[in-house]
């Protein structure tokens, strides 16, 4: 019980912040996740594995000076056909819910005289929620098992401006389901 009132009680904290009014509108990123980690690659030895596309949406808007605040969803899974004996089937999908605070790094950077050139902008994020992971065994019977588990992650990720409203971007870290993230990032 306590799981579903921390999980219910993040989404409406993460909602209740779209609906101050900023001076800088909303963003919407969407990402690829590549190169899977610790719970999302389940590194199946035996048999042939098929990886589902990952996905993660994400939006957020500015709080305070160099911070903004938001939420993500996100998918990552993968299946395993055993070739060991009997014939089994394993998948695991991975629904996910959280939120995410990022640090303009640009300010900082400037300040010790680091600064990126090329027109790229640089941040960090931490992010923090849910996963409801669903796994399906198929031997012959049909088991299903449903988990939560808690998401945590550290990112730095850099957007470049390719038109007035769209970036491209590229985060690296432990927080996406996947080391590497390639996406657009969609300002309203």
């Amino acid at each position: 019980m306590k799981k579903y009132f921390i999980l219910i009680t993040l989404t409406f904290l993460s909602l209740s912040l779209f609906s101050q009014k900023l001076d800088d509108g909303l963003r919407i990123q969407i990402g690829l996740p590549f190169a899977k980690y610790g719970k999302f690659d389940k590194n199946f030895k035996n048999g042939s594995e098929t990886q589902y596309p990952s996905f993660l949406i994400q939006a957020d808007k500015p709080w305070r000076d160099g911070i903004r605040l938001g939420a993500y969803i996100g998918f990552a899974g993968q299946k395993n056909e055993s070739l060991f004996g009997e014939f089994v089937e394993v998948a695991h999908s991975y629904y996910r819910l959280g939120g995410v605070v990022s640090y303009d790094l640009n300010d900082l950077l400037e300040a010790i005289n680091i600064s990126p050139e090329f027109g790229v902008d640089l941040y960090a994020s931490l992010k923090t929620g849910f996963s409801l992971e669903h796994i399906k065994a198929d031997k012959g019977i049909t088991n299903k098992e449903n988990n939560f588990l808690f998401d945590l992650g550290i990112l730095i990720g850099g957007r470049y401006n390719i038109s007035e409203n769209i970036d491209i971007f590229t985060e690296l870290g432990y927080g996406n389901a996947g080391f590497v993230t390639f996406g657009f990032a969609f300002n309203m």
